[in-house]
């Protein structure tokens, strides 16, 4: 007949190993061992404890759980990483946000001196500052043109005011033969 031996943990009865059937085998047809005489351990008396000094026992850490300290550090360590990782970025969001808003000033600035440079573009190009700048650079106006018939090889127009029928002899020629006497005084 085969059996298995168990040890008894604390608290059980028959301090010793027993027997169980083996696979196969009903209880009632196995005969008990031997049992062999017991000894039993000397007890010292008890001293008498203190209150204070009564400490409960410490819990025995379970073999089949995983130890938490390598767990808490891990969480730990992840929340420290995201913070550092937040400051970060916090802090590259804000020199971006600095960098954009002086971008956008400088945008402004030159804008604005493009819209001035327009204005004194469409001024300096009105008649009336081109004539201003002629006559700084002591230019006249000039006189009515004369036009040459190639068939006939006579001259139209003259040098009093030319005549009326030929284009740009009109009162700007007009003018400019006036201001032309003028100088010749």
């Amino acid at each position: 007949m085969s059996t298995a031996t168990e040890d008894r943990g604390r608290g059980g009865t028959g301090g010793g190993p027993r027997t169980r059937p083996a696979a196969g085998q009903s209880g009632a047809t196995r005969a008990a061992p031997p049992r062999a005489p017991r000894a039993t351990p000397r007890r010292t008396p008890a001293r008498p404890r203190s209150a204070a000094r009564t400490v409960p026992p410490a819990p025995r850490p379970d073999p089949g759980a995983a130890p938490r300290m390598p767990f808490v550090l891990l969480i730990l360590g992840l929340l420290g990483g995201a913070l550092a990782s937040l400051l970060v970025l916090r802090t590259v969001l804000t020199e971006d946000a600095f960098a954009i808003s002086q971008l956008q000033q400088e945008n402004r600035e030159l804008a604005n001196q493009e819209e001035a440079l327009r204005e004194r573009t469409l001024h300096a190009e009105s008649p009336e500052a081109v004539a201003e700048a002629a006559e700084r650079l002591g230019m006249e106006p000039g006189e009515a043109p004369l036009f040459i018939e190639l068939e006939t090889g006579e001259v139209r127009g003259d040098d009093s005011g030319g005549s009326e029928e030929l284009p740009g002899t009109g009162e700007q020629a007009e003018a400019g033969a006036a201001d032309s006497a003028e100088r010749a005084r």
